[in-house]
């Protein structure tokens, strides 16, 4: 841009006053808060989808919440100030990258997507401002040398971010409702063409699983022409199958079939946005489908250890397409997201190059000025700049999206298959890791330990902010790491159930004690899995107690512990992921709460008396629960009935009664309609039982099988490869 040869006109007042000085500082200080909110979005957005803790989602949302006025206020100041600087110039451009987020960053909230239009309008609004303060500057420091070395770096910089906070509109507005259903219909139209004309299938090859991974973008059907999808080969699709039967070096090894997973995650994400939109699986009644999860990926020494490896992986794409703009960078052009980080990042380098050579121009302002410390402040800031940049392309280049873009590309070009230069290039692009997307946490919440216990603190905040903040009726949760004991268990029981989920009664009949049925609640209609998961729970805690912590028993223990805890914690803190209804969940285990001690007036003695869970589990199992009816009684005393009622069993076969018994409750509460439940998770750390949801829908399993007594589920026990048992009349109840 060319300047002006001659000087703008001084302030009518050439001194620079206290006011002014303190003026500056003040904005300076404002810029440095807005550089550390960028700080924040860049290295915390990204551990949203791994961490569940509430803090570090508070601060994510917060930053991005407040980026908006805080903008607005440093504009405030910068306009208000009497004299401007270079400095001004670079912190103003900078300032639209606070509000262009991050790569790994778009949204905070589900609900933000459906709010795209009114982020743009803001976005507009306040670029233009800072636009109009960039070039008040620039035409301010016309004529003047030191600002020509500025200019040039800044416009490019200013040009970049401007893209990128297209592409940030673009994601938002690609998955938000009037344009997720246009998009995910490709797949659809695809998969209900595709899965009914082929019949030939081997799960275990991929052969005949043409699930796209990549290519949809070209599937625009035109009025007049014949539907892409008859004529998939004259498109540039790439499919599960065709990456399968890659034999090249690269696909061939160990590392070449986790590489080949992800492919695979890809395309099973593209499938499960389906759900998310709104569409049917057309492919979900096929013995084709079922057949991919059981004889499949459910094959080999460690079924669990693939499954839920593929599973974790699709989950990714599916956060990343609706809360990053990944997606979008990765249809649009598969180089993209690296092209402008690093052409920020050099652009950012080019400025504190700039920088270190500009003096600021003194004949305007009073000597008590720190130009060394605004000059420093500038480069500390493009540094900090440059760094993150580098740091969002390296995410990008180890994220799955960058490697199934790199695979597709060695999977179409034979010249990629042939040299060996570009083979080894790409093994080592492939070999970048970043750390794992989901820490595999499952939250816990024990119900005994809990009872009575409130806290006066959060109680007072209740009242004091006006019921902002909840009251503590609930106590207080905690979370242990998934063990491999607990995937495995489930996926052994998925496998021997072959798809035919019930509610906990089939391992009651397996394990001889079907007199403990009762407790399953089978007849129930309102609330009948959360008062299951509420029995059975304080059971759960009661036997534990007395059970011996050693051997493989122990092992079985634990593993329906940590079921049990995770179950109460989602009926606690998640219920809409359980089969009743949210209200009807929350009503059951707030009458336990408050009304257990007046429906049952033995348990409030046991509270006034004990002082940790060991002495409570001790009087209850005291207590005499009477001849009465038990189904009429309240739920702690049906709990400490059935526990009573297990302690007869041996302690070997207490513990295998407990542990077959929440592993198929797990399996059994998992499918759900719900599936925005599972997608607004997914930005607040995830949770198990989105997981196992995913998992089911790829075998078919939509909905669980219907509850029936004791003695039809007898009757009607899987047996594994039973055509019967993956036909409609059995998955999709």
């Amino acid at each position: 841009m060319a300047f002006a040869p001659s000087l703008p006109p001084e302030p009518a007042d050439s001194t620079f006053s206290v006011h002014d000085e303190v003026t500056l500082g003040f904005v300076k200080d404002l810029v440095y808060l807005a550089m550390a909110a960028i700080f924040l979005l860049h290295v915390l957005g990204p551990l949203r989808r791994r961490l569940s803790h509430g803090l570090l989602h508070h601060i994510v949302a917060g930053v991005y919440s407040l980026s908006y006025p805080l903008v607005g206020y440093i504009i405030g100041g910068m306009q208000s100030s009497n004299w401007y600087f270079n400095d001004y110039t670079v912190w103003a451009v900078f300032l639209l990258l606070l509000l262009s987020s991050t790569d790994s960053l778009t949204v905070c909230r589900l609900n933000d997507i459906d709010n795209w239009k009114s982020i743009y309008v803001k976005q507009l609004f306040k670029g233009f401002l800072l636009v109009s303060i960039v070039l008040k500057l620039a035409r301010d420091m016309a004529g003047r040398v030191d600002a020509n070395y500025l200019w040039y770096p800044l416009s490019g910089i200013m040009f970049v971010i401007v893209i990128k906070s297209y592409v940030m509109i673009a994601s938002m507005r690609m998955v938000s409702k009037s344009h997720i259903g246009k998009n995910v219909k490709v797949i659809a139209e695809y998969m209900q063409y595709i899965d009914n004309k082929l019949v030939a299938f081997n799960a275990e090859t991929m052969e005949g699983y043409r699930y796209m991974v990549a290519g949809e973008k070209q599937c625009v059907n035109r009025r007049g022409r014949t539907p892409w999808y008859k004529e998939p080969e004259k498109l540039k699709v790439t499919t599960v199958e065709q990456i399968w039967q890659c034999k090249e070096n690269l696909l061939t090894d160990d590392r070449g079939v986790v590489l080949k997973d992800v492919c695979l995650s890809m395309a099973l994400s593209k499938m499960l946005n389906r759900r998310f939109a709104g569409f049917n699986l057309s492919e979900a009644d096929l013995d084709k489908t079922h057949n991919f999860v059981f004889e499949g990926l459910l094959v080999g020494d460690k079924p669990h250890q693939r499954a839920f490896r593929v599973i974790e992986e699709e989950l990714v794409f599916v956060h990343d397409m609706y809360y990053t703009r990944y997606s979008y960078l990765y249809q649009k052009g598969r180089y993209l997201a690296l092209c402008l980080p690093f052409i920020m990042s050099a652009l950012c380098s080019w400025l504190t190059v700039s920088s270190l050579h500009v003096k600021h121009h003194d004949g305007h302002y009073d000597s008590n000025i720190s130009n060394r410390s605004l000059k420093s402040g500038t480069i500390f800031i493009t540094a900090i700049v440059a760094i993150l940049e580098a740091y969002q392309m390296y995410l990008y280049m180890a994220s799955g999206w960058f490697k199934v873009a790199l695979i597709r590309s060695y999977v179409t070009t034979p010249f990629l298959q042939t040299s060996y230069c570009a083979e080894i290039i790409i093994r080592l692009l492939l070999m970048l890791k970043v750390y794992r997307p989901w820490k595999a946490k499952l939250g816990q919440y024990c119900f005994l330990e809990n009872l009575g216990r409130k806290s006066k603190v959060m109680n007072c905040l209740h009242y004091a902010t006006l019921s902002l903040v909840d009251k503590s009726m609930k106590g207080r949760k905690n979370s242990v790491k998934l063990s491999e004991n607990v995937t495995k268990a489930i996926i052994d029981s998925l496998i021997e159930s072959n798809g035919l989920l019930t509610n906990g009664v089939a391992s009651l009949e397996k394990n001889g004690v079907r007199d403990l049925s009762w407790a399953c609640d089978a007849t129930a209609t309102d609330g009948a899995v959360s008062r299951t998961i509420l029995v059975w729970h304080i059971a759960t805690t009661l036997c534990e107690h007395k059970l011996d912590k050693k051997g493989r028993e122990a092992e079985e223990v634990r593993t329906a512990s940590t079921l049990s805890k995770y179950c109460m914690h989602l009926l606690a803190f998640a219920p809409n992921f359980l089969p009743d209804h949210s209200s009807i969940s929350e009503s059951i285990l707030d009458q336990s709460i408050d009304k257990g001690g007046d429906q049952w007036q033995e348990l409030d003695k046991v509270l006034e008396g004990s002082t940790d869970l060991e002495s409570r589990c001790k009087e209850l199992l005291k207590i005499d629960i009477g001849d009465d009816d038990v189904s009429e009684a309240p739920l702690v005393a049906q709990g400490v009935h059935l526990a009573r009622q297990i302690g007869t069993q041996d302690s070997k076969l207490q513990g295998k009664i407990l542990s077959d018994f929440w592993v198929e409750m797990m399996l059994y509460v998992s499918p759900s309609d719900d599936a925005r439940a599972h997608l607004e998770v997914l930005a607040r750390g995830g949770e198990f039982i989105t997981h196992l949801w995913a998992l089911l829908t790829h075998a078919g399993v939509l909905k669980r099988s219907p509850a029936k007594p004791m003695d039809v589920v007898q009757s009607a026990q899987p047996v594994h490869k039973q055509k019967s048992l993956y036909q409609p009349s059995a998955c999709n109840v």
